[in-house]
């Protein structure tokens, strides 16, 4: 049953959710020969979301589709209380900012030059494995993102994500591989390989996403990340319904 669980529906242009909205989306993962499919909108749309329209949308195709938000998640914000009450099949916590530094956006480039990047990274995966330790998100979404524009520490990157990894570990989240990676400045999968061997040896589970913002994205370089996977030693995938992991092959 392959699934992509990081899928946006409302792109950057905000709500409404609709069917006639969404269903460009589905009709592309099924030609990609996705079976599930999740949408996973930034949490600051979260006031517009709609999810009384996924029924309607199972029903005109025929996919099984899972409520999901991607949460940008920043200390001292009480997302507890904002995520509350809601029919969530999973969260995806990921780190887009530090401070108030939007580091993956588009003209944020410059503000890598303010940091010492061994620094930045520590403190990039300080966020990540604080997100983590809440317990709120059953997905780490794309782990590594501050290196989106090819910016590497001195040290090993190994090193600098290593206590992240541990606490991902503790937490029964799953790993996302995010291939969207392949499209920045990087050009590469989030997160390394040699991050995805050490959650594998912490028996992390993992899930792939395409991180889509337009139909024509949905599964890209999905072979890619199965591959990489696989060589790995990774025989499985998480998937996700009301809050709860199960796994299905890899291939």
């Amino acid at each position: 049953m392959p699934a992509d669980y990081h899928i946006h529906g409302l792109a950057h242009e905000g709500p409404p959710h609709t069917v006639e909205r969404l269903l460009p989306y589905v009709e592309a993962a099924k030609a990609a020969g996705l079976t599930e499919i999740g949408f996973a909108d930034h949490d600051r749309y979260l006031d517009g979301l709609d999810f009384s329209v996924f029924p309607e949308l199972e029903r005109v195709t025929g996919m099984p589709i899972r409520a999901g938000l991607e949460v940008d998640f920043r200390p001292g914000k009480d997302h507890r209380r904002e995520l509350a009450g809601r029919p969530w099949d999973y969260l995806i916590g990921s780190v887009h900012a530090i401070g108030d530094w939007d580091f993956d956006r588009p003209g944020q480039e410059a503000g890598f030059n303010a940091w010492d990047i061994d620094e930045l990274y520590t403190t990039y995966f300080s966020l990540v494995a604080r997100a983590a330790a809440t317990g709120l998100f059953q997905i780490i979404g794309h782990l590594d993102l501050i290196k989106i524009n090819g910016y590497r520490p001195r040290r090993p990157v190994l090193e600098l994500a290593g206590p992240a990894l541990e606490i991902i570990a503790g937490s029964g989240a799953a790993l996302e591989v995010n291939t969207a990676g392949l499209f920045k400045p990087v050009g590469e999968i989030y997160p390394a390989r040699e991050l995805l061997e050490r959650a594998f040896s912490l028996n992390i589970p993992v899930t792939i996403g395409s991180d889509a913002h337009a139909p024509g994205e949905i599964a890209r370089e999905r072979q890619q990340a199965r591959e990489l996977l696989r060589h790995i030693g990774y025989t499985r995938l998480a998937t996700f319904y009301r809050g709860e992991m199960a796994t299905e092959p890899l291939f």
